[in-house]
């Protein structure tokens, strides 16, 4: 659930890879002003899942970044026929009150986005980015929308490169969101508790009710509470015990829930117990931003606030 004056922003590489391969990059300051032009004559849009969903990029703005240099706010929206109504309880009394949808009106959700319009290194076809965590709509929706979105006006453009100094070959971006680990899981519990472990297996065994078999496989779980009084600078130690003792009793990976003094929302990694060291697991790096003016799920023009407050932490 949304919470009305805070907001919590996940850390991104916007991937602008050229495709094909061998193809030179498009740089992303040149697709974000045609970008733009398709929001504002309101055709970036697109109708996703049979019908079932649309997105629409509603908003986009230059702003200046921190260091100077020009980003791009973008507000996406999404539309979902199947969505719930929603609805809101009385505190004292509990009577329900269900606001009913009009004539194409669907369920929605919005999320912002600020992106650096400079790659990351020189030369390079990585751009930060920022997004507002919106459950439901995330990083798989935003990314095959912008790459649909990119590919429509490479094609409108006639971007082309020779290949072999002989036949035009036409390219695109092939956009990718890699989550940001530029943290890790020790990093962050040193200052953090730990507060719960997951540990889960895949298994294929006999139940002894499943007599013609159809049960294929099964997922065992067994969750591990942590006590308040584990000494301060043990965390990292506690999971790696749990982590091969996990092992040893044949569970393939395990989850590990932690929270940061400074958030009000715990952090979370999943390990393989086989493969990875515990201080190694990476995640993608969040950040919870406040704001005074209330957002509600989804928004018709972009939030002011949430983007000044986003911008900071493209530094």
């Amino acid at each position: 659930m949304l919470q009305k004056n805070r907001r919590y922003v996940l850390y991104f590489d916007l991937s602008m890879a050229p495709h094909p391969a061998d193809a030179p990059p498009i740089d992303l300051a040149v697709v974000l002003p045609e970008l733009k032009k398709r929001c504002d004559n309101g055709v970036a849009v697109e109708t996703i899942d049979a019908e079932r969903r649309i997105i629409r990029l509603s908003n986009m703005a230059i702003v200046k970044l921190a260091d100077g240099s020009d980003g791009m706010a973008m507000l996406f929206c999404l539309g979902d026929r199947e969505k719930a109504d929603t609805g809101v309880t009385n505190v004292h009394t509990g009577k329900v009150r269900i606001f009913e949808k009009d004539n194409d009106e669907v369920g929605g959700l919005s999320v912002h986005v600020v992106a650096r319009m400079t790659p990351a290194t020189p030369g390079s076809f990585f751009y930060r980015m920022v997004m507002e965590d919106v459950p439901g709509f995330g990083r798989t929706l935003i990314q095959n929308f912008l790459r649909s979105q990119f590919r429509v006006i490479c094609d409108e453009l006639s971007f082309t490169f020779k290949r072999n100094e002989k036949s035009e070959v036409k390219t695109r971006p092939m956009v990718e969101l890699v989550g940001h680990a530029s943290e890790k899981l020790k990093n962050s519990i040193a200052e953090g508790r730990l507060l719960h472990v997951e540990l889960i297996d895949y298994v294929e065994q006999d139940f002894g009710f499943d007599e013609a078999k159809f049960i294929k496989q099964a997922r065992k779980n067994l969750n591990l509470s942590i006590s308040k009084k584990l000494p301060e600078g043990d965390q990292l130690s506690m999971v790696e015990k749990i982590k091969v003792w996990a092992k040893g009793a044949g569970y393939e990976s395990m989850r590990v829930r932690w929270k940061d003094p400074e958030s009000t929302k715990p952090q979370s990694a999943k390990l393989d117990t086989a493969k990875q060291d515990a201080g190694e697991a990476f995640f993608i790096r969040t950040a919870e931003v406040k704001f005074t003016t209330p957002l509600p799920d989804i928004c018709e023009t972009m939030s002011g606030e949430l983007v000044t407050e986003m911008k900071k932490l493209l530094v």
